[in-house]
């Protein structure tokens, strides 16, 4: 006897052209599968212009009131500080040329004039903001070279302050990894960055012979990215918890990095 055969009924798609974002996909800690992340400036298959925003994994908890208030080259609480914070929350989520100064003004709970009695424009303002934490990195590294006297004393330095300036205010640093790009001359010189600072360092060492003599700007961003890559992969959701928890990982690979001689060998 045969079964009657059963018919499945499927909803017809609607019409209409629908996008849907891409969704990053969550990986554990344990794992840290690093394997599909691509870098920043990475070319991909479809054609990136400087309107489009790499997609950082955002919270979907409300924002601390308190954070709205903190500035980066302002006084915390000022109009100045709502107005620079709003801006970073605003270009990590959409970029720079996805924001304009209506909505940065909205975020804030100001006037759209209040802007310009502060900044000429939006570029002006993520350039400044830009500036901050380039400079306020640049400045560490160099304050290791000169406070310390072996490579060894001076990395630790730096990767243990890389961590905590990335871990005291995220959202900045985020902006930092994700946003660079958009400024290809921020600084007057090629060397007034941290790039630059941390070859002069290394040429140092290559000077008193602590590791051997190459390319000090390819070793410097060798370097950095050790601690930069993770915290790009943080960005992205495949690392969780703040980066000074791995600091001692970060500094011996580093090391490793730079093959630095051990003293007596």
């Amino acid at each position: 006897m045969k079964r009657p055969m059963t018919t499945i009924k499927t909803e017809p798609k609607k019409p209409g052209n629908q996008t849907q974002t891409p969704v990053i996909p969550e990986v554990s800690e344990a794992a840290e599968g690093l394997a599909g992340l691509k870098p920043v400036n990475a070319p991909i298959n479809e054609p990136q212009s400087s309107d489009v925003a790499p997609k950082a994994k955002t919270s979907s908890r409300p924002r601390d009131p308190a954070k709205n208030q903190r500035g980066v080259s302002a006084k915390d609480g000022t109009t100045k500080a709502k107005i620079e914070r709003a801006a970073l929350h605003l270009f990590a989520e959409h970029g720079v040329d996805g924001v304009s100064t209506k909505q940065i003004a909205g975020a804030a709970g100001i006037s759209e004039g209040a802007i310009y009695r502060h900044f000429s424009g939006k570029e002006e303002l993520a350039r400044s903001m830009m500036l901050s934490i380039h400079g306020r990195l640049t400045e560490m590294i160099v304050a290791a070279d000169e406070a310390h006297e072996t490579l060894d004393e001076k990395i630790k330095f730096i990767v243990r302050h890389y961590c905590r300036i990335a871990d005291d205010d995220w959202e900045l640093f985020q902006y930092h990894i994700l946003h660079l790009h958009h400024f290809p001359k921020l600084a007057d010189s090629p060397d007034d960055s941290p790039i630059g600072a941390s070859a002069r360092l290394l040429k140092t060492a290559m000077d008193k012979g602590e590791i051997d003599p190459v390319d000090p700007y390819i070793l410097s961003a060798m370097a950095l990215g050790v601690v930069l890559q993770a915290a790009q992969a943080k960005v992205f959701g495949y690392v969780t918890g703040p980066l000074a928890a791995r600091t001692e990982l970060f500094t011996r690979r580093v090391l490793a990095v730079l093959n630095v001689h051990d003293e007596g060998a």
